[in-house]
């Protein structure tokens, strides 16, 4: 595993920050296909990729993935009853293709719930933790989730408990991919 370092302009070229960001165009011309409003374009400010929808309009709202030795912060900004942005902490991850899948993931579930579909989540929630990933509880409330089969691959999330995102760790984008889009009108898959 690489370790992703904090210097923008490398980030940006970084092979991985490259992938991220073209599962997040593709999913961009998911919602387009699907009559949605579409997600803002990515755009790297401050060393950060923030990743916005409904930007610059009232209420808008943002995951930024922030480089940091080590790995990367996901966080989730939005300007909800605020005149100025409010971020949290979502969860640290040490690979960034699992970071892009968690990004993936919370747009193809919202994206499921406007279509009225069951999210992927309700099925992960049922199975518990994932075979091929270890939990290890870091503090209250603080969980570090690991790939058994290589465990530098990790995140750690402020949250008790087994968490669905769980479920992430051992896919490929292509297969989250396919579980997000399972269920949708062929009007819109056929588009892809």
């Amino acid at each position: 595993m690489r370790e992703i370092v904090m210097n923008p302009d490398f980030a940006a070229a970084d092979p991985r920050f490259v992938e991220l960001i073209s599962q997040y165009e593709n999913w961009r011309r998911t919602y387009s296909y699907a009559g949605q409003l579409s997600l803002n374009a990515p755009v790297w400010e401050d060393g950060r990729l923030h990743l916005r929808d409904g930007y610059p309009c009232e209420g808008w709202t943002s995951l930024i993935v922030e480089p940091k030795d080590g790995g990367c912060n996901v966080l989730r900004a939005t300007t909800e009853r605020r005149n100025e942005p409010h971020e949290s902490l979502v969860a640290f991850f040490s690979d960034i293709d699992d970071a892009g899948k968690y990004i993936i993931w919370d747009l193809g579930e919202s994206l499921r719930m406007d279509f009225r579909l069951d999210p992927v989540q309700w099925a992960w929630e049922d199975e518990g933790l994932d075979d091929r990933v270890r939990q290890v509880s870091l503090d209250r409330y603080v969980s570090k989730f690991e790939l058994k089969s290589d465990p530098s691959r990790y995140f750690v999330l402020q949250a008790g408990g087994i968490r669905p995102e769980n479920h992430l760790l051992p896919l490929t984008y292509r297969q989250l991919d396919y579980l997000l889009l399972n269920g949708f009108p062929a009007s819109i898959t056929s588009q892809l």
